[in-house]
Parts: structure tokens; sequence; C-alpha cells
């Protein structure tokens, strides 16, 4: 695994680099509150089907630089930028949870450069009312604050007081054995504080400033059935806002678990685009 920093647009921003470096390049959107090493125990796998996966903090996450103001689509010139930094052209999109709509904008936006993208478990566009039920009731006051400094200001008094209560098949996960990479990449999130997760919150409840239905590349949209962290509607709804989109819904899946579904998943996009 490569784990390194890049300057863009005058920040620093820190990105893992795993899988076969000669392979089909990934650009993934990790989850919140998490951090570029969210998939930090699939190298092996990702090598073996012939994929490089890049991953980056998002602003005050880990080791990437803050961004007061920084918007949802202004990422997609993150994405770009540490693309173009790699090399990189033409990359398939992969997203998880709260990175979700991150994976949905880069797609939208950046349609010539994507050649597929899977989001699984991700949120959706909170300007659809009924996106609100059900959702995490600590990151829904945040996004209804009034801004990101509020969103920051409630975090700084109130995060760490409820613990997470996790889908059955995430808590036999967590049970059966010690997952390190995603105690590293919890960790990571918060190396500068509870700016970077605050934030990301408040970004993810404004209203999407883009047309999903600009992607027109394979798109796939999985979901656990046994999620209870992001409602199975968000995936629902995130489905049919972009033309052709296919919902896959995974039995005896949570939230976490998805995530070893994901080289599959990628090597079937790659052959399909």
């Amino acid at each position: 695994m490569r784990d390194a920093t890049v300057e863009l647009h005058g920040r620093t921003v820190a990105y893992t680099d795993i899988g076969d470096p000669a392979g089909t390049p990934v650009l993934y959107a990790h989850g919140a509150p998490m951090s570029r090493r969210n998939l930090g125990d699939q190298d092996e796998a990702f090598a073996a089907a012939g994929l490089r996966v890049i991953t980056a903090d998002r602003p005050g996450y880990g080791g990437s630089s803050p961004a007061p103001g920084r918007t949802l689509t202004g990422w997609v010139d993150d994405a770009a930028a540490l693309a173009d930094s790699l090399g990189v052209d033409r990359f398939l999109v992969a997203a998880h949870s709260s990175g979700g709509p991150y994976g949905v904008a880069v797609s939208a936006l950046l349609p010539e450069r994507v050649r597929g993208t899977v989001v699984l478990g991700g949120v959706t566009d909170f300007a659809w009312e009924p996106g609100w039920e059900g959702y995490s009731e600590v990151e829904r006051a945040m996004m209804r604050l009034p801004d990101e400094r509020a969103a920051l200001e409630w975090g700084e008094r109130h995060l760490g007081s409820s613990p997470t209560e996790w889908p059955e098949p995430d808590s036999r996960l967590f049970a059966s054995r010690y997952v390190p990479h995603l105690a590293a990449a919890a960790k990571d999130a918060f190396a500068q504080g509870v700016g970077g997760y605050t934030q990301d919150s408040w970004v993810q409840g404004r209203p999407w400033a883009f047309d999903p239905a600009a992607a027109h590349s394979p798109f796939v949209v999985v979901h656990g059935d046994a999620d209870t962290i992001v409602p199975i509607a968000h995936s629902r709804h995130t489905a049919g806002l972009v033309p052709g989109a296919e919902l896959r819904v995974l039995p005896g899946h949570g939230h976490v678990t998805v995530l070893w579904e994901l080289p599959d998943l990628l090597a079937e996009l790659r052959d399909r685009s």
C-alpha cells in the first residue's frame, strides 16, 4: 500500500493507493467518519482483481487540509486534480455511505472520464424529504444547523455521547475478528479534531447542485438488506435519479460487510465498460 500526499489547489490531500499499480484505476469515496485507510485490508483482493484503488481523505479528515466553505461539487475538482497528478485519465468510481453523494457527483460531472460507478449503502440527496426518515439522529442534528460553524460547535459538545448500534451482520463481523484497518480509518478521521466530520455531515444535508442524470456510464447501487445505518430508501432514490442505474439488494449484508463485495463489483463494471 502506498500512503502519500499531494498538493492540490494550495491544499494538502492525503491518499492511499492499493491493489495492482498497473491495474484499472478506481477513485473511492470513503464514508463518515472514516478516512483513506477504509479499504486497507483489501490490498491483495484488489490486486488479484487487476484493480488499483485510490482513496483520498476529504478535507479535514486524516492528513488532508481543511477547506472551510467547501461544497459537494467542489470535491469533484479535487478528484480530477488527484487523478491528473497520478497520470490517470479514465477510471471507475466507488463510494460508500456518506461518500455516496461524492461518487454520484464525480460520475455526473466528469462523465467523459468515468468508466462506471458503484455506490454501496450510500446516502441520497436530502432535498428529497423522505431521505430524513430513519436516518441517524446525530447526523440529522448537524445537517439541519444553519452553517458549518454551528455544526462544528454542536459536534464539539455532543459527538461521542451516543454509540453506534450496528446491523446484525456488521456486529457479527466485529465480534468474530478484529478489523484493524477500520479502527485505523476511524481514528484518522479525527486526527485533526471533529471538524472534518461535522463539515462533511453539514455538506451532506445540502441539496445536490448537479444533475445525477448526467452520469451515463454503467451505474450500480448496492445495499445490504440488513443495513440499519442508511435506510434502503436512499439507494432506491439514488438509483431512480440515474438513468439506467441498477439497484442490487444483497441478502445477509449490513452497512459495512458490503465493502468486501467491492473487488468483484468493480471487476464486473470494468469488464462491462
